[in-house]
């Protein structure tokens, strides 16, 4: 792996997660049939070098990064893996993240192609999500994206990153979250998108506890969790609901930071933090119930101060 990423940096190129099939092998050259890399290669059998070298069965479904340069196109840190498939979190191969839980030192690839750590923003408080870029429900990702467009303008980049992890790695390459990015007007410096191997990703789904069930061919359900890490990359803070607001998560990020910020604000997060996670995480049935439940404290608090008013009213006759 380090020689792997030693090697990308030394030549300056950027990369991309691949999936393939091991068709023949013939000394250091192997024949790949590599799938479509979206907005960046089409599915080709193609002669690569891998890097490091290793001896792959013919049929031997694969895993790994690409890099730009041809005759031959070389592969990185390629392992055995087969199709990624969504589903539910496997506890049994992953130990699952918590509160207080370190997130894994794992090898992501950025927005631009760049290798870089899943913990790289040690020192600084992140706040992370998943998302994928052809969700078709402008009330999950495309809501989700547009608060971190709000949210990345009321943080300060110098102790406050902003990370979106895809769910979708065979359709979300890194060209299609640089686009992706650009659509909800992403500043690089204050929000980065991240993707990696299927395998990878299969393992990091695990690890935070996120189901992805597929419902069409380029669709898939998922749970909505929003993680605010902090600066020794322990997981503070987990928001079981998409409902969260931009200056709510802004002010409890804030707060962490030692600044002053508004309380009623970070009630109202921790509220909905809470109210959702009752509702069995159900955000709607959540929402509905901090907004009845705060309706009715508004409502006793108006009647009590009419019965008082009416009693000094009263006593003064």
């Amino acid at each position: 792996m380090l020689l792997s990423l030693l090697l990308a940096v030394a030549l300056g190129a950027p990369v991309a997660p691949m999936h393939g099939t091991i068709l023949s092998a013939h000394g250091a050259q192997t024949i790949v049939r590599m799938d479509a890399i979206t907005s960046t290669a089409p599915a080709k059998t193609r002669v690569v070098t891998l890097t490091p070298y290793r001896a792959f069965p013919p049929g031997t479904g694969i895993d790994g990064y690409a890099s730009p340069a041809k005759d031959p196109q070389r592969l990185l840190d390629v392992v055995a893996a087969g199709p990624f498939t969504p589903g539910l979190p496997d506890r049994a191969k992953t130990k699952p993240l918590d509160v207080s839980s370190t997130i894994p030192s794992m090898r992501m690839v950025d927005q631009n192609g760049h290798f870089i750590q899943l913990d790289a923003w040690r020192g600084k408080i992140v706040v992370l999500s998943f998302i994928f870029t052809r969700c078709p429900d402008r009330d999950v990702c495309p809501l989700i994206s547009a608060k971190f467009s709000q949210l990345q303008r009321l943080i300060d980049p110098k102790t406050t990153h902003l990370a979106e992890i895809t769910l979708d790695p065979v359709y979300d390459s890194p060209a299609v979250l640089r686009a992706y990015l650009h659509q909800f007007g992403g500043d690089p410096s204050r929000w980065t998108m991240l993707t990696t191997t299927g395998s990878q990703t299969q393992h990091l789904l695990n690890g935070f506890g996120i189901s992805s069930l597929r419902i069409s061919t380029s669709a898939f359900t998922h749970d909505d969790r929003l993680f605010i890490i902090g600066k020794d990359a322990k997981i503070l803070e987990i928001i079981e609901t998409a409902g969260w607001n931009p200056s709510d998560v802004a002010a409890e990020v804030a707060n962490i930071n030692g600044l002053a910020t508004n309380p009623l604000e970070r009630l109202r997060l921790s509220l909905i933090a809470s109210v959702v996670a009752l509702c069995g995480g159900s955000q709607y049935t959540g929402v509905v119930l901090l907004e009845l439940a705060l309706f009715f404290i508004i409502l006793g608090a108006v009647v009590w101060g009419l019965i008082v008013v009416g009693r000094i009213l009263k006593s003064n006759r």
